[in-house]
């Protein structure tokens, strides 16, 4: 038991190494995609719809993800979900090769390539979260969670996006591509070598006559998904916006910027995951969502390159704050068998709320360039509202779900 117990704890190194090699390898080229969508023809308003498609792939595959993950295992999905992530990439690498011939023939593999990822991404997300909780001592949940998804996976992009903003911007984007694309393959040989089972009942199970989870009657998760929903939306629509707000011509200050702000993460990061065990998860995120609005209103007022790349790199290290705390919720409340079915269940729900973001924010354009800024600061405080009822429901021993684990 002791041995089988230590070789499980090798998923946190495992997992830790898989991440970092992907958002190294992503960082090659994942954050010019609206810079290319651009470049393809492809208007700020479509492209706002093109990230609303994605949204929802990756919020349909997370439920099945989840559901798959707690019948036939964690390992199997993940592998599933990191073969779909790296054909996705494979087949945006193929729509350059129509550039010279074709923009429009470009621009739909591109998306439909983005989209293919992200329906992997929502796959894997449920089962790979679980994963690695339930390989991790449980005093250092939070810690060891941000370690391996945050804190290490953010060191190498400070260095590697600044390869490649100069390879964008030297028209080589096909090398960042392909160098990620060599990179993907690697984790998913890892993974399938390296990971152990941690739910391995799961596979022995003949028939899943259990329902999936239900939403009607569970107020926990009925608001922990509404109070994540509203930060998931406002994120998913900037994601795309601010390298547009920065600018075509400012691609260069774009990248420091994420190249900065990739540090700064790995900091906060490592900060957030220990505070989240200290001071528990209500505390971290009525702090960290309110600095957050406050920042967010701030950012478009920044006149010059050194205060947009500061508030910036703040708003990037409060977004960490919130990283761990729903798998960790998830775990605390439910038992093992259920787990990645419930994280199913918030990844799709949250995923699916998401799909607002872009159309919300190509609408509130209409208002004004400032106004998306606006939108996401009020959505976060909205959204410490809804995280302190969370926590009352989480407080009543009459509505807690027993653990059999």
């Amino acid at each position: 038991m002791e041995l089988e117990h230590r070789d499980i704890r090798r998923n946190v190194f495992v997992m830790s190494i898989g991440n970092t090699v992907t958002t190294s390898a992503n960082s090659l080229w994942i954050m010019f995609m609206p810079y290319y969508f651009v470049d393809v023809g492809i208007s700020s308003f479509f492209i706002g719809i093109i990230f609303t498609a994605i949204a929802v792939s990756r919020a349909i595959a997370s439920l099945f993800g989840g559901r798959a993950a707690d019948r036939f295992g964690r390992k199997p999905i993940i592998g599933i979900g990191y073969v779909m992530y790296t054909s996705g990439i494979f087949v945006i690498l193929s729509s350059l090769v129509f550039v010279p011939t074709s923009l429009f023939l470009a621009g739909v593999l591109s998306s439909a390539g983005y989209m293919w990822m992200a329906a992997g991404s929502g796959i894997l997300r449920p089962a790979s979260s679980m994963l690695l909780v339930e390989s991790s001592p449980e005093k250092r949940r939070g810690l060891s969670y941000m370690v391996s998804t945050r804190v290490l996976p953010s060191i190498p992009p400070a260095v590697l996006v600044l390869i490649g903003t100069s390879l964008y911007l030297n028209n080589q984007f096909w090398l960042g591509i392909t160098l990620g694309l060599f990179g993907l393959v690697s984790v998913l040989v890892l993974f399938s070598v390296g990971l152990q089972e941690t739910h391995s009942d799961s596979v022995n199970i003949s028939d899943d006559i259990s329902p999936p989870p239900q939403l009607r009657n569970d107020w926990f998760l009925l608001l922990l998904i509404a109070a994540f929903a509203l930060d998931g939306i406002s994120s998913s629509g900037l994601s795309w916006y601010v390298p547009i707000f920065v600018g075509r011509s400012n691609i260069d200050l774009y990248g420091v910027m994420i190249s900065v702000s990739t540090l700064v993460i790995a900091v906060s990061a490592l900060a957030s995951g220990g505070l989240v065990d200290r001071i528990g998860t209500q505390s971290a995120i009525f702090g960290g969502w309110t600095l957050l609005a406050v920042t967010v209103v701030l950012f478009p007022f920044g006149t010059t390159s050194l205060g947009i790349l500061v508030l910036y790199s703040i708003w990037a290290g409060l977004d960490m704050v919130d990283i761990s705390v729903p798998p960790l919720a998830v775990a605390e409340r439910y038992p093992k068998e259920r787990r990645a079915s419930i994280m199913g269940v918030y990844s799709m729900s949250v995923s699916l709320a998401s799909m607002v973001g872009p159309a919300l924010i190509s609408f509130a354009l209409l208002l004004g360039e400032n106004v998306p800024f606006y939108v996401k600061a009020i959505m976060n405080l909205l959204g410490v509202l809804l995280f302190m009822l969370t926590a009352k429901f989480s407080k009543n021993d009459a509505l807690r779900v027993p653990k059999t684990d």
